[in-house]
């Protein structure tokens, strides 16, 4: 019986060497070429539609480049007209206090020796607001 059982053995053993199962199966190189090929394609179209891509962003980033030089532009003669604009209202504020026309604005701030003439009126008991003591009543004392 042990004879037999080598035997059976050494014929299973002589018939896996011989008659291989196939759990490995090699890829066919028609098959691998063709995926090569296909690889080739993608990467071709690729590149050209990212040569497309950089033609168009450098065609966007020339328009950006000019917009900004308009707005340069734009900003330069904003200033300019703004500076034009606060020499004639200077102008204009400065000849309305020479002919005693009241240019105060309320976002000034309050100093000097009318205000504390106002203040110091305030204390003792007046009812008025700083423009009427200003106008009338500071310049009568």
């Amino acid at each position: 019986m042990k004879y037999v059982l080598i035997a059976l053995f050494a014929f299973l053993f002589a018939i896996e060497v011989s008659f291989p199962v196939g759990a490995i199966s090699t890829p066919q190189v028609d098959d691998i070429e063709a995926m090569i090929r296909r690889v080739q394609n993608n990467i071709s179209v690729a590149s050209q539609v990212t040569k497309v891509a950089q033609v168009k962003s450098a065609a966007l980033v020339a328009q950006k480049q000019k917009e900004k030089a308009q707005l340069k532009e734009s900003v330069v003669k904003a200033k300019a007209m703004v500076e034009k604009m606060e020499m004639v209202q200077e102008m204009y504020a400065a000849k309305m206090v020479a002919n005693g026309i009241d240019t105060a604005i309320d976002e000034i701030k309050m100093t000097g020796p009318a205000y504390d003439a106002f203040l110091n009126y305030v204390e003792e008991g007046g009812q008025e607001d700083f423009e009427y003591f200003r106008l009338y009543i500071w310049q009568q004392k």
